[in-house]
């Protein structure tokens, strides 16, 4: 009997006793134990299921009889002896059916750190790897999505950069000094690149962008307070008639572009505060580990592939472990353990996790494909990508 069926066999029984299914557990428990005598775990849980006393104390000296230091054992014994109803058996993490620790000296075997990168033994001050070199610590954003705020403080920016083209044509049409047409290009220019970067959340463009932001607030109201040089035009010149409609409304442009200019200018500002978090990072140690919040085979199957994705090996071996131990019958997460030692240089690990998949695998498209993963393995052809 393969050692994973008994172990399925023994988490199925488990989950049924938690969700109140003492027939189904019954008949899950029974299997492991006619199967392996030895498991002390399915005498624990079978004792729960038993149909009398006599047959809940058998199993419990069973259990003993395995492992005299079982605590729980002991406890539901005496509550018997004194006529009370012992608590359950609180379930232990599931057993990594593939890992045989006797076997295996090495780091997966010990509580050590490790790089996420490569599994190399790392030590609580080191910035890097010693052996891979990459950097341990990272700086990653608080808010992996940018918010609403930040696109309207990129556009706002943009926008007041298309008020400075406004006005360098303004400038050119009145005739004004080559000093202020060269200033506005200069200022469009600066606010479009800022975008840019604040688009890529560039905290360096952040800051500037506020600063100069600020200088446009105060500039442009200081602007819309005086009036400015039109004499180049010589409205002097022209019949009166024709002066009072052009000059006003050549005052009246003047101030509709310094206007939306210094509303622009102040709406930035404002979206600059709110997306003030989108900038925010977080120091994260790039040390293997398994993430939080994860519950079942698949999650931790996806989770080991965004981390594969991103080098982080040895951070993905710790979750398909997980998917393998939730789930010991799915070919999916053994092969995908399996390359995941070899690809780090634990090749012995990598050819019993594999071989133990092959024996599993019924079809012979699935059989052909370990066995060619294993001969790559066995001729060292896997490395770290």
């Amino acid at each position: 009997m393969a050692e994973t069926e008994v172990e399925s066999w023994l988490q199925a029984g488990i989950t049924a006793v938690k969700n109140g299914r003492p027939d189904e557990a019954r008949q899950f428990l029974l299997d492991v134990v006619e199967a392996d005598e030895t498991n002390e775990s399915g005498w624990l849980w079978l004792s729960q299921v038993v149909g009398d006393e006599a047959d809940k104390r058998a199993c419990l000296e069973n259990v003993l009889a395995l492992n005299p230091a079982n605590g729980a054992a002991r406890r539901m014994l005496a509550a018997m002896d004194n006529g009370e109803t012992a608590a359950p058996p609180t379930p232990t993490p599931p057993p990594i059916a593939y890992q045989q620790h006797e076997q295996f000296d090495d780091v997966w075997s010990r509580n050590v750190p490790l790089c996420g990168y490569c599994a190399a033994q790392i030590a609580a001050d080191d910035m890097r790897c010693p052996a891979c070199h990459r950097g341990l610590v990272v700086q990653i954003y608080r808010y992996a999505i940018p918010s609403s705020n930040l696109v309207l403080y990129w556009f706002t920016v943009t926008a007041v950069s298309v008020t400075y083209a406004l006005q360098i044509g303004y400038s050119a049409v009145t005739l004004q000094n080559q000093l202020t047409v060269i200033t506005g290009a200069l200022m469009m220019v600066l606010l479009l690149v800022t975008a840019v970067f604040l688009n890529f959340r560039q905290y360096w463009a952040n800051i500037f962008a506020i600063g100069i932001l600020i200088l446009i607030l105060i500039t442009g109201i200081a602007q819309l307070l005086i009036s400015p040089d039109l004499s180049a035009l010589g409205f002097e010149r022209l019949d009166p008639a024709f002066r009072g409609v052009l000059e006003p409304v050549t005052m009246g442009a003047w101030k509709a572009i310094k206007g939306s200019q210094v509303a622009m200018a102040a709406l930035a500002l404002f979206f600059a505060m709110r997306a003030a978090p989108d900038f925010d990072r977080d120091r994260f140690r790039q040390q293997a580990a398994v993430s939080k919040g994860l519950n079942h085979a698949s999650e931790y199957h996806s989770a080991a592939q965004r981390m594969a994705k991103n080098g982080l090996w040895a951070t993905a071996v710790l979750h398909w472990q997980r998917a393998v131990a939730l789930e010991p019958t799915r070919l999916t997460y053994q092969r995908a353990l399996g390359e995941a030692y070899a690809r780090l240089g634990f090749y012995a690990r990598s050819l019993d996790v594999l071989q133990a998949a092959q024996r599993m695998a019924f079809h012979p498209d699935t059989q052909a494909e370990i066995t060619h993963l294993i001969d790559a393995v066995k001729t060292r052809n896997l490395s770290i990508s």
